[in-house]
């Protein structure tokens, strides 16, 4: 796990978010509290 990763990981836990992602780098800490969301890219676009 990147460090960038790490900090994205540390901020959701803290602040008590649920992360959104496209991967499954995260999954790993759900035990430890982090709540994860994957999302498909096309979910992330937005349409007028």
């Amino acid at each position: 796990m990147g460090k960038n990763d790490l900090w994205i990981a540390a901020s959701a836990l803290v602040v008590d978010a649920t992360l959104l992602t496209m991967d499954d780098d995260f999954g790993h800490l759900v035990p430890q509290g982090l709540r994860l969301e994957r999302v498909q890219e096309a979910a992330l676009r937005s349409e007028p």
